[in-house]
């Protein structure tokens, strides 16, 4: 089934000339899942933070950055429907925006939001990182680029006080997954072993008297 679960991530350090540099560590677009987070609507996520970087990498001319420094990421430009939460989580950015990202060593988690999904597919942000204190020199604008990740159609089929759960087998990275209610962030991975029927994934469980919601999640 699923491969763990793992961040996307920004790399960021520094050149040797003391510019900031940003490095996209997924590919893109990066595929968004329905939103989580309670009054966020869309397609949202948090896991993929704006790290600096803990390693000197000259090949690349790539160092890791002073603790003088100050870093701010600061939105240029966005199309319909794609949002970044500002720093507070109370609105989304504008643009010009800055977003607080600190003193390295940093670990920065925006709520990226997709809104609306645009027909064309092309769901971007603009942005830049820069330093309030003028250790280094602004990142060069780079671009992210995002997609609404659509979930495969989840089967349920009750006979007998148990219930069948099923799924087609090209989406084996998802993984099956419980909660009380459908807003809730607290979902549990259920562990019993998928059964390929050769046309399906499969899963059988007991149907117990308690209300239960089910739905397929890609880590």
């Amino acid at each position: 089934m699923a491969a763990l679960a793992h961040e996307s991530e920004i790399i960021v350090s520094r050149t040797a000339a003391g510019q900031i540099q940003a490095a996209t560590e997924f590919a893109q677009p990066l595929p968004l899942e329905l939103s989580v987070f309670p009054g966020i609507a869309g397609h949202a996520t948090g896991l993929m933070g704006i790290h600096s970087t803990i390693f000197d990498d000259p090949t690349n001319d790539s160092y890791q950055m002073s603790d003088t420094a100050d870093l701010r990421l600061i939105l240029l430009a966005k199309t319909p429907g794609m949002e970044i939460w500002n720093d507070t989580g109370s609105a989304f950015m504008t643009n010009g925006q800055s977003y607080y990202v600190g003193v390295p060593i940093f670990d920065t988690h925006p709520i990226w939001n997709l809104v609306t999904n645009s027909p064309a597919g092309m769901n971007a942000l603009t942005l830049r990182l820069h330093d309030v204190n003028g250790v280094y020199a602004d990142s060069a604008t780079f671009v992210l680029t995002f997609t609404a990740l659509v979930p495969p159609t989840l089967e349920i089929n009750k006979n007998a006080g148990q219930l069948t759960l099923s799924w087609p087998l090209d989406a084996d990275d998802w993984t099956l997954e419980s909660a009380t209610g459908p807003t809730t962030t607290n979902w549990s991975v259920i562990t019993n072993a998928p059964v390929n029927t050769g046309t399906k994934f499969s899963v059988l469980l007991d149907f117990g008297a308690a209300q239960k919601f089910y739905r397929l999640h890609k880590f």
